[in-house]
């Protein structure tokens, strides 16, 4: 089990990276890279996370630390939080505008989410995830937020239509902000959750274990 875990934790950091290196590369050819705005993007900078999460999981599967707990546990929520947006806000718009190779979307937005979810419910945290210590996974999402929307006022650009206030006003910012805040807090009890509930299983299959 221990070799399989490490395969699939490899290949999925592996392919995450040569998904953003490959689009990086097209943008580039294309004479449409801003690198900036490239990894200003929460999907480029959460799956970057996730890739070094699951690449360091794979050198070490057996690393036994309440800090490594928490870390899975926010790259987990960060990029779930990635699948879900796009998949209700964003894949229409993918689609319409037609930047982004098609392979890059579904490598990005659909599998790496689902693989790491899954490597968090396969392989659950050695320690039980306590909600105050879950609490500070919502400080990168918030400085993300925050960083868009000086930087977008700054340089005139914004990478989701969602944190854009140009064309409805900072009113609609604010509701859409709101509710993927309120979506994203779910993903995270979703993740402690889980992630509790599977160490329980986990720990009453080894007791259960013949010596």
């Amino acid at each position: 089990m221990e070799i399989f875990v490490r395969i699939y934790r490899a290949a999925m950091a592996i392919a995450i990276i040569a998904a953003i290196v490959a689009q990086l590369t097209r943008s580039n050819a294309n004479g449409i890279l801003d690198t900036g705005n490239f990894f200003s993007y929460f999907t480029i900078q959460s799956n970057l996370v996730g890739a070094a999460v699951l690449g360091y999981g794979a050198l070490r599967p057996a690393l036994n630390s309440r800090r490594w707990d928490l870390v899975r546990g926010a790259a987990t929520t960060y990029l779930f939080t990635t699948g879900v947006v796009f998949a209700l806000l964003l894949s229409n718009l993918a689609a319409q505008v037609g930047t982004t190779m098609p392979w890059v979307n579904t490598v990005l937005h659909q599998i790496s989410p689902v693989v790491i979810f899954v490597d968090w419910l396969i392989r659950p945290p050695r320690h039980r995830v306590d909600l105050p210590a879950a609490w500070y996974w919502l400080i990168y999402p918030i400085l993300w937020l925050i960083y868009t929307l000086i930087r977008g006022g700054i340089v005139d650009w914004y990478p989701y239509p969602f944190v854009d206030p140009r064309p409805e006003g900072w009113a609609h910012v604010v509701k859409a902000c709101v509710a993927v805040a309120i979506g994203i807090i779910g993903f995270m009890l979703i993740v402690v959750w889980a992630g509790n509930s599977m160490r329980k299983v986990a720990d009453r299959r080894a007791g259960s274990a013949p010596a």
